[in-house]
């Protein structure tokens, strides 16, 4: 089986151009003509995503049914929510058939390697303020207090201070921070092979001391995704 990894398209709500939308569609239909295999998709798909009961964002449903195209094709597709879409839930899970896996770090064992893949943020000693805040946000007082908020306002909210993803179009990152290398480099004294990572927007593969870590780079401007196949690690950049 082969595995493919990518994070970070922080897709718009309707509304706004986004550069990725298109190749990363593209990509999904893609893998629809391969052999089954496993998708990771390691946080931030959206910029922003809320679900009130029985309502999901507008503007993702081609992508949405891309992706349950795929899981009906027998794809595992699996998804680790990140900062911006933490919110998910059964809604999302049952317009895509995604497997949603609702942790900070994931532990997986994938083509015999023993792997830890997560979505980055909060990692290490470092990103401390968004580290305090990080279980307030998370926490089900929050969740609850925000569905009181109109659907309409909310998006509007989103649009307002959700803006990373328009930040990085005018940014360019090109170093993996430091602190989320020590942490990396602590799982490889743990024993494991592999750490796959997003949240940075940086593709990189460094070969640490015992472990590789692979920041997969992002659907805004690099386009990037991580294929492991016999065993063999290939950071690639998607050309539609």
């Amino acid at each position: 089986m082969t595995d493919y990894f990518i994070s970070d398209a922080h897709l718009y709500p309707a509304g706004k151009h986004h550069p990725g939308t298109l190749p990363l569609q593209s990509f999904l239909k893609r893998l629809s003509t391969e052999e089954p295999g496993r998708l990771w998709i390691l946080g931030d798909l959206f910029d922003y995503w809320f679900e009130y009961r029985g309502l999901i964002p507008s503007g993702y449903s081609g992508t949405l049914c891309l992706l349950r195209s795929l899981h009906s094709s027998g794809w595992d597709t699996r998804f680790i929510p990140g900062n911006h879409d933490w919110w998910c839930g059964p809604g999302l899970a049952g317009a895509t058939g995604m497997n949603l896996m609702k942790a900070s770090v994931v532990e997986a064992e994938i083509q015999g390697m023993k792997c830890l893949l997560a979505h980055g943020d909060g990692l290490g000693r470092g990103d401390t303020g968004y580290r305090m805040i990080k279980p307030v946000l998370r926490s089900p007082v929050s969740v609850t207090l925000f569905s009181l908020v109109h659907p309409a306002l909310a998006t509007g909210f989103a649009r307002m201070f959700s803006g990373t993803s328009r930040r990085i179009l005018r940014k360019q990152v090109d170093t993996v921070p430091e602190y989320l290398t020590g942490w990396v480099q602590e799982q490889g004294m743990k024993g494991f092979d592999l750490a796959v990572t997003g949240h940075t927007h940086c593709p990189m593969v460094s070969r640490l001391d015992g472990i590789v870590h692979v920041s997969l780079g992002d659907w805004i401007s690099h386009f990037t995704y991580l294929v492991i196949q016999g065993g063999e690690i290939s950071l690639n950049e998607f050309r539609g």
